[in-house]
């Protein structure tokens, strides 16, 4: 059964029109199933009905005429009840609704199950039989299992057929957000000269003349990826480096080069099949990885070595010239990609793969773009076709009616105004209207080195990630490479606080040069778990912290994935020791270093019920808003089929919201939060409203909340939350709260 289920599901989706899908599926079906007949209706949401669109059994004069209302027929029990209906005398039941034209008079059992995809009835599949009988409970899983299987399938095939059709689609497209902002341009399908899986695996005999070829390739490919850096860095105003320093680090990692110099010597393959090999066992090693940011770097280890295969057979690199800006598409869209394309030219991206953890979406959230992840998408007929791209909503039009086009660019207009005033008014202090001073920090680590004038729009920083030091090394960093990177950090801050967070690493994110295996790696050892198994490496990192800050003071530390008292205790020891040693050293050349504040984030939930046992072992708390409300809802954000369902105003996340600043309060703990609800203006209003008065950010959320918080009275807030509060979703507390922002005149920063 399971290999005609997939016999069935293949030919749908090979074939070329949406029509021709939906006849093959009811004819096969029907074979296979040994029934009278298969049908099967497509709903069409705006006008409330379902029409047959294909049938092998009923009269063919009917296909594409016949409709039936959602609240009519057995069709529509089914689609209304989202659940199959087996009947055995169809025509009896009080929902049976006769239409002549289908010429169905000779069907008695009824078997009809719903195709669903996202929590949307797509359609429904329906077999008839002429004998009076109940369809047995093997017909049922079948039907059931096809329906399934079919719907992705379906609603890609609908889309294609529309495109080829060159009719609107008015249907908004979903995917995940992974950039704000809306742009209006026509489509710009890129797919790559080289993909990896085409070399061909070949054998040379002469391996050097293939590691002479293989150098030129690497060389050539390092300087092409310097030159996209410069063109990078020039076209957007700020240093992003580091992606690009993560990129040529790949491609000088030893670890990769002597493998793939290793195939070429001792296998006698010839370098393009070498890249090949080795770059597909890096790359299965990385997407098995849990943690979303270094599963994302199996895209990397893609792009790069279909670069280096690009330079081995001399096929050169696209050079992109436009007339006017364009929606770059790709099956997967990669941070060297975005780099070649100029800035001027380029309107928004869509990856049909990928997440928010991408290199392609840090890049576009840097450049300003709006960018849309993870969807599905029919290449083949976007070419040129005119796209409106909701960052703000992850949401994607193709040709939409004047009608559309005009509300959007209407939304581009005003969003561009504001802009404009929200940029003059980026220097000025965060205070209400009512004088209460909001601390508005940075989340920094990868794209530190902005220029002066953005980070001093920031009062802080409130999360600086120490990972990527050790990411950019073949090995553990010393101690004094560690020392200087912080103290260019804390020095770049001077008279500004500075969180760092310690090493977060660890089954979920392991190193290179330092593989973990587990079978449950998110939920496995890392994290302050590793470090404190690890006290060499807590200690240096403790160290290179103090001795960063001497003269400077600003620094506090964090540790992240607090579960447990005795970890809090731990580590505090650990920094008494680390203290210790440093000040002894310091004090002999007459210096010292001040005792840093230290405190825990709250990301994991069994923390919420220690905070009153936890505090005196801590000086503050930050809540890690985006991993404590995936791991309070078991929702993976990243994750296009459930990323509906993450919602950081779900109402027991803003329950527990509230009890950690009570709590912080009660025990006299200064506490900040940190993810993307802290620079979202409706989030910081309900938290401010809760009672907190930190909020830790990117860089490009900094000015957008510094200038809502000028314009707003936190003593009208707490009576809107108390009223939310009553409420049991999450949508009515929003709109009390967008109701204020549009009081104030704030309309423009809610999602359009």
């Amino acid at each position: 059964m399971l290999t005609t289920l997939r016999q069935i599901v293949e030919s749908v989706t090979q074939a070329p029109s949406l029509l021709e899908a939906m006849t093959v599926l009811v004819r096969q079906t029907r074979s296979a199933m040994q029934v009278d007949c298969c049908s099967v209706y497509l709903a069409e949401p705006q006008r409330r009905r379902f029409r047959l669109v294909a049938t092998d059994g009923l009269a063919q004069e009917a296909v594409g005429k016949v409709v039936l209302p959602y609240d009519e027929g057995l069709v529509g029990l089914v689609g209304r009840r989202e659940e199959l209906i087996n009947l055995a005398d169809a025509p009896q039941h009080p929902n049976f609704k006769y239409v002549p034209e289908v010429a169905e008079d000779e069907f008695n059992s009824f078997l009809g199950v719903p195709i669903m995809q996202q929590r949307q009835v797509l359609g429904v599949l329906v077999v008839q039989q002429v004998d009076a009988r109940q369809f047995d409970e093997g017909d049922e899983s079948f039907l059931v299992t096809l329906a399934a299987q079919l719907a992705a399938r379906i609603l890609h095939a609908e889309m294609k057929g529309m495109l080829h059709a060159d009719q609107h689609w008015r249907r908004s497209l979903k995917g995940v957000a992974a950039s704000s902002g809306v742009a209006i341009a026509r489509a710009w399908v890129w797919r790559p000269k080289m993909e990896l899986e085409q070399v061909a695996l070949k054998y040379s005999d002469d391996p050097e003349l293939q590691l002479e070829l293989l150098q030129q390739a690497v060389l050539q490919v390092q300087l092409d990826l310097d030159a996209m850096a410069l063109r990078f860095r020039e076209s957007v105003s700020n240093d992003s480096m580091a992606i690009f320093e993560i990129y040529q680090h790949l491609l000088a990692d030893p670890a990769y080069q002597q493998q793939i110099e290793l195939e070429i010597r001792r296998e006698g393959w010839s370098a393009a099949a070498a890249v090949r090999l080795v770059s597909e066992r890096f790359i299965q090693q990385f997407s098995g990885m849990s943690d979303n940011y270094l599963r994302e770097r199996a895209v990397d280890v893609r792009d790069v070595a279909q670069r280096l295969l690009s330079r081995l057979v001399h096929s050169q690199i696209d050079v992109f010239d436009f007339d006017e800006p364009v929606v770059l598409i790709a099956e997967e869209v990669t941070a060297s990609l975005l780099a070649e394309v100029p800035r001027e030219r380029l309107a928004a991206m869509i990856s049909l793969r990928g997440a928010v953890n991408s290199h392609a979406a840090i890049l576009a959230r840097a450049m300003g773009i709006p960018a849309v992840m993870g969807m599905e998408l029919p290449l083949g007929g976007l070419e040129q076709r005119l796209m409106v791209v909701d960052g703000n909503r992850g949401e994607l039009l193709v040709e939409p009616p004047q009608s559309v086009l005009d509300e959007y660019q209407q939304i581009i207009h005003q969003a561009r105004e504001m802009n404009n005033l929200i940029g003059a008014e980026s220097h000025l202090p965060s205070e209400t209207l009512d004088g209460v001073r909001i601390s508005v920090l940075l989340n920094a680590g990868l794209n530190l080195e902005s220029e002066s004038a953005m980070r001093d729009m920031a009062d802080g920083i409130g999360l600086y990630r120490t990972e990527i030091p050790f990411m950019l090394h073949d090995s553990f960093p010393s101690e004094q490479e560690q020392a200087s990177r912080y103290r260019d950090v804390l020095n770049n801050f001077s008279g500004r606080p500075v969180c760092m967070r310690t090493l977060d690493i660890g089954g979920d994110k392991p190193l290179p040069y330092f593989p973990i295996v587990e079978d449950n790696p998110f939920l496995g050892w890392r994290g302050i778990r590793l470090t404190l198994d690890h006290p060499e490496l807590f200690l240096a990192q403790l160290k290179a912290m103090l001795r960063a800050s001497e003269g400077l003071d600003n620094l506090a530390i964090m540790l992240p994935m607090i579960s447990s008292l005795a970890e809090v205790q731990a580590a505090r020891r650990l920094l008494d020791q680390a203290w210790l040693e440093v000040s002894e050293e310091l004090g002999r050349r007459g210096s010292s270093v001040r005792y840093p504040m230290l405190g825990a984030m709250i990301e994991v939930p069994s923390i919420l019920y220690i905070l009153p046992e936890m505090s005196p072992y801590v000086d503050f708390w930050s809540v890690g808003s985006n991993d404590l409300t995936q791991y309070l809802l078991a929702v993976d954000r990243n994750n296009s089929r459930v990323a509906g369902l993450y919602d950081p105003f779900h109402p027991a996340v803003i329950r527990v919201l509230q009890q950690v600043v009570q709590s912080a309060e009660q025990h006299g703990k200064s506490v900040s939060i940190c993810g993307e609800l802290a620079g979202d203006p409706l989030g910081v209003l309900i938290l401010m409203a809760m009672g907190y008065r930190n909020f830790s950010m990117n860089l490009n959320n900094i000015a957008r909340i510094k200038y809502v918080v000028r314009r707003i009275r936190v003593e009208d807030l707490p009576p809107l939350l108390e009223m939310g509060l009553q409420q049991s979703d999450s949508a009515a507390m929003k709109e009390l709260f967008a109701g204020y922002l549009v009081r104030q005149g704030l309309a423009n920063m809610l999602p359009h």
